[in-house]
């Protein structure tokens, strides 16, 4: 009777433990062959290196949290900064910082964050987040 030969090695695609059986086997089973194409969604996706996407993540998440205050434009929502906290805000990821005459806006997207006396934050919304337009500075050169 024949005994098959193997010439090449196969290997699975995302864990690289050998592979048996078919020819033009992938993966290993239904879990590394899941884990391999969402990773190749995200590179698609992106195209970017991993960093790019744990950091849009956080802004999306930032921009989620401040939706669910409930805050709308001219209805501002307080809240403290260890309850932002508790539920996952990342006060070091923002879209796009606002001066005023009242201080210092930080948004993601369109809604925006503003430190109150206390640890307090303010949360407020804007249909015109798209209008803003970030002055700089002239600073003098040497």
């Amino acid at each position: 009777m024949p005994t098959l030969k193997y010439e090449t090695e196969h290997r699975c695609g995302y864990c690289e433990k050998e592979l048996f059986g078919r020819s033009d086997k992938k993966y290993c089973n239904d879990t590394c062959r899941n884990k391999a194409n969402s990773n190749k969604r995200k590179h698609a996706k992106w195209d970017e290196p991993k960093h790019v996407y744990q950091i849009s993540r956080d802004l999306l998440r930032n921009r989620r949290i401040m939706a669910d205050t409930g805050a709308w434009e001219g209805e501002p929502k307080f809240l403290t900064r260890g309850e932002m906290l508790d539920k996952g805000f990342n006060f070091n990821f923002y879209t796009n910082i606002l001066e005023t005459k009242k201080g210092r806006y930080y948004y993601c997207y369109e809604y925006g964050y503003k430190e109150v006396e206390n640890g307090r934050i303010m949360i407020v919304m804007t249909e015109k987040y798209f209008e803003f337009t970030i002055k700089v500075k002239d600073y003098d050169r040497d």
